[in-house]
């Protein structure tokens, strides 16, 4: 059997594999396996486990399962099936002069269905919000077959409470996300600006007086992650404006700042760092998410905090949103022990943070979720999980 893993470490063989390419495929395996517990995955893109299946279940590869066409070419509608790739996405929406503005890292390999289960965003999300916001309506295929629709074509309706939400997130569940439409957008032409400073803390305090220019987006890393790019050995802003924004220069200049403006081909220095890191060492990627008035302590104390327990890390992420990528490398067993990790939550919480901001909770990070979550919001979900999937033939995020 073949073994299934991610990029969180973890790995699996599951009991069987199916990979159905359309909708009844699915619904007839499912009801000729009413007993079977299952994993749901497609382009393995991600860093939490949340894909990687346990002996006992059977695994659902989304890979081939596709589909694009055009409802509105003229209004940027259009269907996807849960397999599709954002990449694929990317370049048919393109061809009509539309923009989708979901752009993870992981453009070849990330589909549709991965990152709405997990509810992915990306650079541009600081303007544009998450995945969940381009989301008009979507299909749902329960674990004994029963198919479940969501939302509308309509751009805008109310009528009670908006049930696709429920499935943003939910990482895979609730039930098998099978089909989207979606909403395009257009993105203005923007000025791109390199920013970068000898202090991590100087740069990241920074941030909120960008805020204020209503940025695109804002990528910020420190050098310990540069170095699997540029080799940079100073801080780095990516700072996207709309043509009609300006920045002063000359005021940051004087204060210490390093600027030059440069096109987008330039922004592989920002996003060669998450993929190369992929091959130096194993990690553990603690994706976290905190209000940005705490950036430069929070961001601080943890470094602080892993160079004193004498851990090679990498931080760099979504600044404009608070959503940081903190990845924490060993050579064989995980070194986060339970001293260490009690400890980086407290400054996590501390701050107002959250343990993910994008990436998911998984298998990797369940037993902080559930220590973090509120009886309240965990009962709400066990009735959801027990109306949607009676039989718990789907993972639980408790």
């Amino acid at each position: 059997m073949i073994e299934i893993k991610d990029h969180s470490g973890l790995s699996g063989i599951p009991k069987e594999i199916f990979s159905p390419e359309n909708t009844n495929e699915l619904i007839t395996f499912l009801k000729n396996n009413t007993d079977s517990k299952f994993r749901i995955g497609a382009g393995l893109s991600g860093v939490s486990a949340a894909a990687v299946p346990l002996e006992d279940e059977t695994y659902i590869d989304f890979s081939n399962f596709k589909e694009l066409k055009w409802i509105d070419k003229l209004e940027g509608v259009f269907f996807a099936a849960a397999g599709n790739t954002m990449l694929e996405i990317k370049s048919f929406v393109e061809k009509e002069g539309w923009e989708f503005p979901i752009l993870p890292g992981s453009l070849r390999n990330a589909t549709i269905g991965g990152m709405i289960a997990c509810n992915g965003g990306g650079p541009l999300s600081l303007s544009y919000g998450k995945i969940g916001n381009f989301i008009r309506a979507i299909e749902i295929i329960c674990a004994d077959g029963k198919k479940m629709n969501f939302g509308s074509l309509c751009k805008k309706i109310s009528e009670g409470p908006d049930f696709t939400k429920l499935f943003i997130g939910s990482e895979g569940t609730l039930g098998f996300i099978n089909n989207v439409i979606l909403q395009c957008v257009k993105i203005p032409k923007t000025k791109l600006y390199r920013i970068s400073h000898s202090s991590f803390y100087e740069l990241a305090n920074s941030i909120r007086n960008f805020i204020k220019l209503n940025p695109l987006y804002l990528e910020m890393a420190e050098p310990d992650a540069l170095k699997f790019s540029s080799g940079e050995i100073n801080s780095v802003i990516w700072l996207g404006l709309k043509e009609d924004e300006e920045l002063d220069i000359n005021n940051l200049i004087k204060l210490g700042f390093e600027i030059s403006a440069f096109n987008s081909e330039y922004l592989k220095e920002r996003f060669d760092i998450g993929m190369n890191l992929q091959s130096y060492k194993k990690f553990l990627d603690l994706d976290i998410s905190f209000p940005l008035k705490h950036t430069a302590e929070i961001l601080t104390s943890l470094k602080k905090l892993f160079n004193k327990n004498k851990l090679e890390t990498a931080f760099f992420g979504h600044a404009g949103d608070g959503n940081w990528h903190i990845h924490v490398f060993y050579e064989k067993d995980n070194p986060i022990d339970q001293v260490i990790s009690k400890s980086f939550d407290e400054i996590l919480f501390k701050f107002g943070g959250h343990i993910s901001g994008e990436h998911g909770i998984g298998r990797i990070h369940k037993e902080r979720y559930i220590h973090f979550k509120d009886e309240n919001y965990k009962n709400l979900y066990q009735a959801l999980k027990l109306f949607l999937d009676p039989k718990s033939q789907l993972p639980s995020i408790f």
